[in-house]
């Protein structure tokens, strides 16, 4: 039995309006777009179904001439399909316009379907500028609640976590399915760790639809971490920021990036787990190399943290210094703030924090705060500094 559509309840309501209008002996259209896996097709299928339990004819899968719906329409009322428009070529889509306005006093409904923001001049026009009475249908990300019913609905074993599963899948439907198809254990941080082969087949396909540009603005994004400055990544591509605007865009219209502030975000932390975990092992160190010529080598988000023996050698490694600035960068303090405590200036609190980064096996202040050894107190700390 196939799971219900879940978080589409105002999608369905206004399908439901669109039939029952053309069922009436109108016409109508309606315009669907969404990012990456947002759950287009689904929804269209969906559509579908209730359309054929209505009586009508339903035509999709395919691109039907003028004539073949035109034929149809004279003996029952007629649901045209069409999906993934940002593949079609431009002749086509002119095609379509056309016979929608052609066919405009017949009883059809069509819906036109594509990934938001994609495809030539002709499928913009065709999303932005129509000619017959239409609605727009923006699928954006689902709620945390209807990601959480997807991967209940889909997940085979008993999830311990289902919260957290769903949240990194940033309310993505396909990444929330895949996630909860790949669900062999109640112990979600196993998968979302080491995404399955599954998922990372998922992200794959996403990425196939993006320019090449915007795919290596990505994976030099998800180096830097969940969060990172178009700036950060402009200095490692060796391109102006402005040459960047359209594949960020891109991203953003995919949903696959979002902005807080002056950051771009990863919507779904798993994708970029996919996408730092798809790079090969030379490429991932030539580009932290890269990252240290390009001045941006502490805003790497390492992946996985450094086993506990090497951890151990590490702490014993650091000098009294270095120990007691990586208690107080561990507390969450900035630079400028260590300085003032150890009385040393922030540059020298800079180069004691490479030092430790190098020792310790890590590449941010992150993996410093969550690795730090909370036996001492801030009192013990200052004593030491003294």
């Amino acid at each position: 039995m196939t799971p219900k559509l879940r978080g589409r309840e105002a999608e369905e309501r206004q399908i439901a309006h669109l039939l029952h209008t053309v069922a009436a002996g109108a016409s109508g259209a309606l315009y669907v777009e969404g990012g990456w896996g947002s759950g287009r097709t689904r929804l269209l299928r969906e559509a579908a179904n209730s359309a054929a339990h209505q009586g009508f004819a339903v035509l999709e899968g395919s691109w039907p001439s003028a004539a073949d719906i035109g034929a149809h329409a004279s003996h029952r009322p007629v649901l045209v399909v069409l999906d993934d428009l940002h593949h079609a070529d431009a002749a086509l889509i002119r095609s379509l316009d056309t016979a929608s306005w052609r066919l405009r006093d017949r009883p059809i409904a069509w819906i036109f379907s594509r990934r938001r923001g994609a495809g030539d001049s002709a499928a913009e026009r065709l999303f932005t500028r129509t000619r017959m009475a239409g609605s727009h249908v923006d699928l954006r990300p689902l709620s945390a609640h209807a990601a959480g019913q997807i991967v209940a609905d889909h997940a085979g074993a008993t999830v311990a976590d289902l919260p957290h599963l769903a949240r990194v899948t940033g309310g993505n439907a396909l990444l929330s399915v895949e996630m909860a198809r790949s669900v062999d254990s109640g112990r979600p941080g196993d998968f979302i760790d080491q995404p399955s082969d599954r998922v990372r087949s998922c992200v794959r396909s996403g990425m196939a639809d993006l320019s090449e540009v915007c795919r290596q603005l990505l994976h030099v994004g998800a180096l830097l971490g969940p969060r990172f400055t178009l700036g950060d990544v402009a200095k490692m591509l060796r391109r102006t920021v402005a040459e960047l605007i359209a594949p960020v865009e891109e991203a953003l219209a995919a949903d696959i990036l979002a902005c807080e502030g002056e950051w771009l975000v990863f919507t779904q932390e798993v994708f970029r787990r996919c996408l730092l975990g798809s790079l090969p092992r030379p490429a991932l160190t030539a580009l932290e190399a890269e990252a240290g010529r390009a001045g941006v080598e502490e805003r790497l988000h390492a992946t996985r943290l450094p086993d506990p023996v090497r951890q151990a050698a590490g702490w014993a490694a650091l000098s009294d210094a270095e120990r007691t600035v990586a208690r107080l960068a561990g507390q969450g303090l900035t630079n400028q703030q260590i300085a003032s405590r150890v009385s040393r200036s922030p540059h020298t609190v800079n180069y004691h924090l490479r030092r430790i980064f190098r020792k310790l096996g890590i590449r941010s202040r992150i993996e410093l705060v969550m690795l730090a050894p909370t036996d001492h107190s801030a009192a013990d700390v200052m004593d030491t500094a003294g």
